[in-house]
């Protein structure tokens, strides 16, 4: 059996990333650069005032005394002032406008007072103060933003304060979504007895959506190797191929057998995971190269292997830079929880602050089977393999959701 480390490690140097393309800056919410942006200018490209105010040469003040210095003139955002500040003398300054030549700070317009058409300061501010200086953010022919990166709305801001209009990044994903099981109907249909509404195909649509994927919904395959052998060839047109159920051990689990039928090279089966261990990864390398993720049929499994096994590969995939690194933060166990075994357990857990600590504890019944568990959770509690009857109180990982 395959532990997680490994089978994470496993689908990583599996797949390959997609091609790239370039698109419009304002198309691109959400994927991930190919390549690195050089800055063509500095930002900001000039000096300006941080605040509303007035721009002096603080050789003109003097600490701790009052001084009075005589108004120059104005200058506003958008505008350059003529000339450059002459000494005993202020110029109004907006927020954003470009420091006059010979300013080196700016006073806020609360802390002086008007004499006469005459600026009374109250001592000496530090040079420097409220000047945003030229290239503070970035400086021009620095990488702004490094290939990998994700494109989210602060990065799309970099790009546009830099005039960039075009950026290469790695093409979405068309993933394929199957789900097996002769007892599984379309979740808008009234199931007959001893069926189930196929909710794992609207769980995974939903999770690749959010990963930012084109997703194709496949026709639910029967138990019968046929059937199955012909949805799959179906899914493996497309870059990635995610199928939900028939990967145990019952006499009507064929999906393992089949992909092996259509040449996938399966590279682990059953992960030393709970839930979720059943699960199988392949590549198929005859003709085009594509992935396939087979995942248990239980709801809460299907959920829990997607985003710890399929959500990487996928990201590294589309060019995400650490595509493997996963968002954890440490907790305090609120309650004594039951394990037993060896196996890495993914506890669906909800955590808040506590007297200053974050404090985690388990949402309700552990069972594959109740996804509503999930639902109410805003992460997973990691047990290890090593760890068994992790008690209140003591420290453990939770990954965010």
């Amino acid at each position: 059996m395959t532990n997680a480390n490994d089978a994470r490690r496993i689908v990583l140097q599996s797949v390959s990333m997609v091609p790239s393309e370039q698109l419009p800056l304002q198309t691109v919410l959400g994927r991930f650069l190919a390549e690195d942006i050089v800055a063509p200018h500095a930002v900001p490209r000039f000096d300006n005032s941080g605040m509303d105010g007035y721009a002096v040469r603080t050789e003109d003040l003097a600490e701790n005394t009052k001084t009075v210095l005589r108004l120059q003139g104005e200058v506003t955002a958008g505008k350059v002032f003529e000339g450059s500040l002459f000494p005993g003398h202020t110029i109004r300054i907006t927020t954003g406008s470009p420091v006059p030549e010979k300013a080196d700070a700016v006073v806020e317009q609360e802390q002086v007072a008007q004499r006469n058409g005459s600026i009374e300061f109250a001592g000496s501010p530090q040079k420097g103060r409220n000047i945003r200086r030229c290239g503070e953010d970035i400086q021009m022919g620095a990488v702004a933003l490094t290939k990998g990166s994700r494109l989210d709305p602060a990065a799309l801001g970099v790009l546009a304060s830099l005039g960039i209009q075009t950026v290469t990044v790695h093409r979405k994903l068309r993933v394929a979504v199957l789900t097996t099981g002769d007892e599984v109907v379309d979740f808008r249909k009234e199931p007959a007895p001893g069926q189930i509404r196929n909710s794992n195909a609207v769980s995974l649509e939903g999770l690749l959506k959010e990963d930012g994927c084109d997703v194709e919904m496949l026709e639910i395959a029967g138990d019968t190797p046929e059937d199955l052998r012909r949805k799959i060839a179906e899914g493996l047109e497309f870059d990635a191929l995610v199928t939900s159920g028939g990967v145990s051990v019952g006499s009507h689990d064929h999906v393992l057998e089949v992909l092996e039928s259509l040449k996938v090279d399966v590279k682990f089966w059953k992960v030393n995971i709970k839930p979720g261990m059943p699960m199988a990864f392949g590549i198929r390398t005859s003709g085009r190269v594509v992935p396939v993720f087979s995942l248990p049929g239980n709801p809460v499994s299907t959920m829990v292997t997607y985003i710890e096994f399929v959500r990487p590969g996928l990201r590294k995939m589309t060019g995400m830079k650490e595509p493997g690194e996963v968002q954890t933060l440490p907790a305090v166990l609120g309650e004594n929880l039951r394990k037993a075994d060896a196996k890495r357990h993914f506890v669906r857990g909800i955590f808040g602050t506590e007297k200053g600590r974050i404090v985690v504890r388990a949402t309700g019944s552990q069972s594959s089977g109740v996804l509503s568990s999930l639902a109410r959770a805003n992460c997973l509690i990691i047990i290890p393999e090593n760890v068994q009857n992790p008690a209140a109180g003591d420290q453990v990982e939770i990954e965010l959701l």
